[in-house]
């Protein structure tokens, strides 16, 4: 149905571990438990489930199984607020969360080490076989994309080979399992060359990271360029037990690329570009067998993936994206089509293109990188303007130190009661601990120009 068996899910969560050992609550390959408690639940195949878990072994097991069942589930941060968790469910059309948190009204059913907490919201109907997966950071909080998990397997399976994952390889997780970036590149791809996994934060702290891969006989891992940016600033902290390092997410500078490769000299490194909506993964760049020159670069197309520019200017251009592997739809709020053709997305970055190789020039969409989190300028405009007498929301993005952070501008009427202190709570309540602003300054709206 979607390439997942219950052999290959049982035999592939024995191959995983959490950071300490044996942090989880119950023994990794116990999946029969979580499969009973599912199916328990009623759901018919294709409903739609919100997994609001910590990143752990627990994650991954009740996602699988979720699949395994023909469920249709969509992961989120563990500290998202559960006012939005539920109204998310609402947009996508899911009727149960599953969660340990102790919230939510109604009876609970056991879901393995959580519980399934009904939403009150009719159910929406997918197909078995697909999966949703929260969008890039362009389009808020209520969206979601939608994904056959055969191609995001194919799409693991490409990522693997182009950065070299085989059954041999321990590969170490410290980035969220909710986003796609370690759940295909690093969990799937796991899942299909029959590595090892490792599943450890965050948050990310070097000194754990480095003590980390010597402990486990960690091979092969995967950081943001901001994690990669924390090793070289200390590099006591990078470990040469290490064989391979790969960086996605954002975009490393050519020195910062030299840096890893002169303190890692008999290592790897690979650098990788994609997006949510694609599948994920859409180029890479073996850093370590390519000239200086090319440093700058997120390397070729992976095989079957075809790329172009539109509206180019002085060569650069926005990226699309041709893949067998792209988004099926993007469903809830502000879901309008974002394909541009048959399997062709436009991802909103801009590039250019010398002999096949691609470089990142800039975002296009509106999302700034705050923390190391991609944060959607759009999600906190929602959030302010779902606060009774805010008629206008500016953020702005201020670099205090050398680190960017971010402040909202709000414009509201006369009877916003509460003041700073009351809109700052009621904004915290719906953000996610990246989105919060570092200030919030209020200012009276103009009558003439209240406008949601």
């Amino acid at each position: 149905m979607n390439g997942l068996t219950p052999s290959g899910v049982a035999g592939f969560l024995t191959r995983v571990d959490g950071v300490p050992a044996g942090r989880d609550d119950r023994a990794p390959a116990g999946v029969d438990d979580v499969l009973a408690d599912l199916a328990g639940l009623g759901l018919a195949p294709g409903a739609a489930v919100v997994l609001c878990l910590a990143n752990g072994v627990e994650l991954l097991r009740v996602q699988l199984a979720s699949l395994l069942l023909g469920l249709v589930p969509l992961a989120v941060p563990p500290g998202t607020p559960w006012q939005r968790v539920r109204a998310l469910a609402g947009h996508i059309g899911a009727g149960v969360v599953v969660t340990t948190r102790l919230t939510g009204t109604g009876p609970r059913a056991p879901v393995g080490g959580a519980s399934a907490v009904p939403t009150g919201h009719p159910a929406t109907r997918y197909r078995p076989g697909e999966i949703l997966l929260s969008t890039s950071g362009t389009s808020g909080m209520f969206s979601a994309c939608v994904h056959r998990v055969s191609s995001l397997l194919h799409n693991a399976r490409l990522h693997a080979g182009a950065t070299g994952i085989t059954s041999a390889d321990t590969l170490l997780v410290n980035l969220p399992l909710y986003y796609s970036y370690a759940l295909v590149a690093q969990a799937f791809a796991a899942y299909v060359t029959k590595a090892r996994l490792v599943l450890d934060g965050p948050p990310f702290s070097p000194a754990a990271y480095r003590d980390t891969v010597a402990a486990r006989g960690i091979t092969h891992s995967a950081v943001t360029p901001t994690i990669a940016r924390r090793l070289l600033a200390d590099p006591g902290h990078l470990p040469r037990g290490l064989r391979a390092l790969a960086v996605g997410g954002d975009r490393l500078a050519p020195a910062e690329v030299a840096d890893l490769l002169a303190a890692r000299p008999s290592a790897e490194l690979y650098l990788t570009y994609g997006l949510t909506e694609a599948g994920p993964r859409v180029s890479t760049l073996a850093a370590h067998a390519e000239p200086a020159h090319r440093y700058g670069s997120v390397g070729r197309p992976l095989p079957g993936v075809r790329v172009s520019l539109r509206e180019v200017r002085d060569e650069v251009g926005e990226l699309l994206v041709e893949s067998g592997t792209v988004l099926l739809r993007r469903v809830g709020q502000h879901s309008e089509r974002v394909l541009l053709g048959p399997r062709t997305i436009a991802t909103g970055d801009a590039f250019s293109i010398d002999d096949g190789y691609l470089t990142f020039h800039g975002r296009l969409s509106d999302f700034v990188v705050l923390r190391g989190e991609k944060v959607s300028l759009n999600t906190v405009r929602q959030a302010a303007h779902a606060i009774p007498g805010v008629v206008h929301c500016v953020p702005k993005v201020v670099d205090e130190g050398g680190t960017q952070v971010l402040d909202v501008h709000l414009s509201v009427t006369d009877s916003l009661p509460g003041g700073e202190k009351a809109v700052r709570r009621l904004l915290n309540s719906q953000l996610l601990p990246a989105e919060r602003p570092r200030a919030v300054f209020i200012s009276a709206a103009d009558p003439e120009s209240f406008r949601k």
